[in-house]
């Protein structure tokens, strides 16, 4: 992404929900003075923002002939997510209608958003610091619920707090020390001994506290989760008690599966390759049924399979699954073709396709390259991220280590080496928090994210 104005002058626009088919999208816009200017970006037909925080019901037009309802959200800067102007265009989430509307949206002056850029804007707006805005992007790859829980800690600013904590008992020892080497003693406020070890001793235990929370950050996963969606006998117990080995319940009978099950497949990759299996997706059986199905669906996971019965002249029986990355894989083919090509096409919007048999083996070795090509970009990611905590860890402990100096320099008295290595903790956490990171840095954070985020 280029540096410079263009991030904080030109108002942007993008979808910032998952793409695809939903029964809700949202379009974000940002920019400075915005809401002055609504008239000339939004739609025709499309509520007008006041200047202040609220929401407002209509309609827009997003075909000459075709309006829906639209929610417009208004959060005026620079009390907003970006610090900027921000408007959120609630509407259904048929990409039809999104992308028409999006469509006016840039021609009437929007910019599409590059990836990253929304929270790139908040970073440099102070709405965020550097690590809260890698927490952003940490947050939407979770890989589990106790990854997302300290994504979110990080993103609610707790080790920013400890940081905070030891940059201010750093700088303060700092002036006290550059006091006593400007002035002659007796001329300014003497700093006694007591206070100068509470000062280093509170700044000592908040970067410890940051570093250990780095170096047990869970980094390395059990093992790439797979999750296995479909309809009701759509062949998802079959195929994993094909690849695990381990023994299901397999019937005809709606509701049969219920409780998730874990297992893995053997011949996957490395790291492991978990695959998760839950009941059935679409009508359910009975209450407990829906349940079952409610709780499936909302599983952590870092590739979906999303499996549709070949043989079927109707097999779309339940929706495709998001927050993950979709393999289709079409299933029962030794029970012979019978799904419409019109079917297929509109499958395969999901993400690529592969064509199996859990009876015979059919397609078995190309299920395994394709899921392996797919984890292989979650596993650029997770790199990535493993990046980002060294880099965080890095900077404490060069921190730490220029404090330690300092105290030496203390205990012998140097005060002027004393000084400078005060200095040289105060810029490792300067870094650390990203106000001298260089752009290049910057721009390669920022590019990992999705557009809209």
């Amino acid at each position: 992404m280029a540096a410079g104005a263009v991030l904080l002058g030109d108002p942007i626009a993008a979808v910032a929900t998952v793409p695809g088919p939903a029964r809700r999208a949202v379009i974000r816009l940002s920019g400075p003075e915005l809401l002055p200017q609504a008239d000339r970006f939004l739609p025709p037909a499309c509520p007008r923002p006041e200047l202040r925080r609220g929401v407002h019901h209509g309609r827009l037009f997003w075909h000459p002939e075709a309006p829906v309802e639209v929610d417009l959200l208004v959060f005026p800067g620079p009390a907003s997510a970006t610090g900027e102007d921000v408007l959120e265009l609630h509407l259904p989430g048929a990409p039809a209608v999104v992308d028409g509307v999006l469509e006016q949206l840039y021609a009437n002056g929007l910019r599409p958003a590059e990836p990253g850029e929304f929270t790139r804007r908040a970073f440099l707006n102070g709405r965020l610091d550097l690590a809260q805005a890698e927490a952003v992007l940490a947050l939407v790859q979770a890989r589990s619920a106790g990854a997302a829980r300290q994504a979110a800690a990080m993103l609610a600013g707790q080790l920013g707090d400890g940081l905070r904590q030891a940059r201010e008992a750093l700088a303060e020892a700092l002036a006290e020390m550059e006091a006593s080497l400007d002035f002659e003693e007796g001329d300014a406020q003497d700093l006694q001994a007591g206070e100068v070890e509470a000062l280093f001793r509170q700044a000592r235990e908040s970067l410890q506290a940051g570093l250990r929370s780095q170096l047990h950050r869970n980094l390395d996963q059990e093992g790439w989760r797979i999750g296995l969606a479909g309809a009701p006998n759509a062949g998802k117990s079959q195929l994993f008690q094909r690849l695990t080995g381990r023994p299901v319940l397999v019937s005809a009978e709606r509701g049969t599966t219920r409780d998730r099950i874990e297992g893995r497949w053997a011949d996957g990759g490395e790291p492991p390759w978990i695959l998760v299996d839950g009941p059935g997706w679409g009508a359910a059986a009975d209450p407990r049924d829906a349940a079952a199905q409610a709780l499936d669906q909302e599983v952590q996971v870092d590739l979906w399979w999303w499996l549709l019965d070949a043989s079927a002249e109707e097999p779309m029986q339940a929706p495709a699954p998001t927050g993950a990355p979709c393999l289709v894989v079409w299933t029962h083919l030794d029970r012979g073709r019978r799904v419409p090509e019109a079917v297929v096409a509109e499958a395969a919007m999901a993400g690529p396709m592969v064509w199996t048999s859990s009876l015979d083996g059919t397609g078995l070795e190309d299920l395994r390259t394709q899921t392996a090509a797919l984890l292989q970009t979650a596993a650029t990611d997770m790199e990535e991220n493993r990046s980002v905590h060294h880099r965080h860890a890095r900077a404490l402990e060069d921190a730490l280590a220029a404090l330690e100096r300092a105290e030496a320099w203390r205990r012998d008295g140097i005060l002027d080496l004393l000084a400078e290595d005060l200095r040289q903790a105060l810029v490792a956490l300067q870094e650390f928090s990203g106000r001298l990171s260089p752009e290049e840095v910057l721009d390669r954070i920022f590019s990992r994210f999705c557009i809209g985020k």
